[in-house]
């Protein structure tokens, strides 16, 4: 049990250091993670936007096909009338005329509204290009940053997750995950050395048959008030 207990006093010493390193890093991973997402939104929408614009813009070539071809179609007609015998005929290819116009505004009238929503997505694009610029450069800045930040620290950190994996051959899944519980519960300190009658964690007073028996590093003991792993160094 000795060998258990002087190995998470080891580990929590290498997770102090570990954590102190993340924390000379600063918000700069949270902050070019978020810049990152960011750069991943506003690209998702211009892309939709482009898309729209594309698709709109052969809705365009349809209904301008439309409009020549309709537009040959009531030359025609208009040409028939000259060449109507009776009434009927006449009025059949009146009610051909009134169609085709009838159809050519309402082509008309969807043109305009793609036209102006058209304008609109043009507005939207340059305003989300100029985001996009902007957000690149400051991601770009960031990354440099942290880039700089982890070179400065990457050999220490990478020898100090090796003796990591080392010290947790020593210890049983069931003390880790317990320590890593505590850790997470108490602002990452899952053990706590006993001075002078105290938890060093939360220094509640600790009974003197408990402190005895925390020093003889036989059985893993918990402070009944923060839950810290009790151990006893010299």
């Amino acid at each position: 049990m000795q060998k258990t207990l002087h190995a998470l006093i080891e580990l929590q010493e290498l997770d102090n250091r570990l954590d102190e390193l993340m924390e000379e890093r600063g918000d700069l991973p949270n902050i070019v993670n978020e810049f990152e997402e960011k750069l991943i939104s506003k690209t998702a929408s211009l892309e939709e936007i482009e898309s729209d614009i594309k698709s709109s813009k052969l809705r365009i070539k349809e209904i301008e096909l439309f409009e020549k071809e309709s537009q040959e179609k009531l030359n025609k007609y208009n040409e028939q009338l000259y060449q109507v015998k009776t009434n009927r005929e006449y009025d059949a290819i009146t009610v051909e005329i009134e169609s085709v116009q009838k159809t050519q505004k309402e082509y008309g009238s969807e043109l305009v509204l793609i036209k102006s929503s058209d304008e609109e997505k043009e507005k939207e694009i340059n305003e989300l290009e100029a985001e996009i610029a902007k957000i690149k450069e400051e991601l770009s800045e960031n990354k440099v940053e942290l880039d700089s930040s982890l070179a400065e620290t990457a050999d220490e950190e990478n020898s100090l997750k090796k003796k990591r994996d080392k010290v947790l051959k020593n210890l049983s899944k069931h003390v880790y995950s317990t320590y890593q519980k505590i850790r997470k519960a108490r602002n990452g300190t899952g053990i706590a050395k006993v001075e002078n009658g105290t938890c060093g964690g939360c220094f509640s007073y600790i009974p003197p048959q408990k402190v005895v028996e925390v020093r003889k590093m036989k059985k893993i003991y918990e402070c009944e008030f923060c839950g810290r792993i009790l151990v006893w160094t010299e």
